[in-house]
């Protein structure tokens, strides 16, 4: 039931598209496939259209396999507490079958990242420019409406990025100070562009144009990625950790350090995983700012007697 409330407030009922009405139950087969064979969207498609036990298994009878991305997205309208009550309903399931025990637990914790690229000054600053500048003009005609008429030059700014993003390592005194004048013009241009975008938001507020939403949700965001670039290259500032931004499009995104061989350095989220004897998962929690191991013992082990 909470799956098919999902699907429903978070999938479009279009009539376009490939033909075929899916159930709900057919399409959360499909996930459970894409999960228990660790499949890209793109492969469990092909697999289930080739395979009769597979087809069996989703119940598509004589409908055409869903495309890959319809499984994406309805994979996108699953809810964190729909995943919450499956693990509770399979929690108590195991538990009445006697297949798993209490009498060990074992807890521990990893890093699952977000897909960003690595974060630099100039490259959340660029990602900021070409970001608010597609948005702009997908908002063209009712920006001319409002006698608002803008060029944005987005291959000049990204000329400005590119040289900094091959040059920032340079011992060159000579060319540290072309990159620093080049972060300026960089930094300027975004700040140039914020401006336009908060005027647009502005004209056109309370208009139902999709992009306005978007330039709504990003412009705050671009506020911190400039106010960053500019306290860390111009000024010379050493942030904490915990006050960057690491994405614009991920912006929850944190820096973990675990001291891991070959990778010291994380952007994600850290997870906690509980499993018993039997080593089934029976708790887990993903945390949305970093916390030490000790610190989730207590809730750990309230999780695994609540169980028992």
């Amino acid at each position: 039931d909470l799956v098919h409330a999902d699907f429903e407030k978070g999938l479009s009922n279009s009539e376009k598209g490939r033909e075929g009405d899916y159930t709900s139950d057919q399409i959360f087969r499909a996930i459970l496939i894409l999960f228990l064979e660790q499949w890209s969207y793109r492969q469990t498609v092909v697999q289930v259209d080739s395979n009769m036990v597979l087809q069996n298994f989703v119940r598509l009878g004589l409908l055409p396999m869903m495309d890959f991305t319809f499984l994406n997205k309805a994979y996108c309208a699953l809810s964190e507490s729909t995943w919450t009550k499956i693990n509770e309903v399979l929690n108590g399931y195991a538990l009445r079958e006697e297949k798993i025990s209490g009498e060990k637990l074992r807890m521990d914790s990893t890093v699952y990242e977000t897909h960003i690229h690595y974060p630099t000054d100039s490259s959340l600053l660029w990602d900021s420019f070409r970001t608010l500048a597609r948005l702009l003009k997908e908002l063209k005609e009712a920006m001319h409406a409002v006698g608002l008429v803008h060029r944005f030059h987005g291959k000049k700014v990204k000329k400005l990025a590119y040289f900094i993003s091959r040059n920032g390592k340079s011992k060159s005194k000579g060319t540290q100070r072309r990159v620093k004048k080049t972060y300026r013009t960089l930094i300027d241009r975004v700040r140039w562009i914020t401006g336009v975008a908060c005027r647009v938001v502005q004209d056109l507020a309370g208009s139902l144009l999709g992009g306005i939403t978007e330039l709504e949700h990003y412009l705050p965001i671009v506020e911190r990625i400039i106010q960053q670039a500019e306290r860390r290259v111009l000024e010379g500032v050493m942030l904490p950790a915990g006050e960057k931004v690491y994405s614009l499009f991920e912006e929850h995104t944190e820096l973990i350090k675990r001291g891991k061989a070959g990778k010291p350095v994380e952007f994600g989220h850290k997870i906690l995983v509980a499993q018993n004897g039997e080593k089934y998962i029976t708790h887990y929690e993903t945390l949305p700012w970093r916390r030490e191991d000790k610190e989730l013992l207590k809730g750990t082990l309230e999780a695994h007697k609540n169980l028992f």
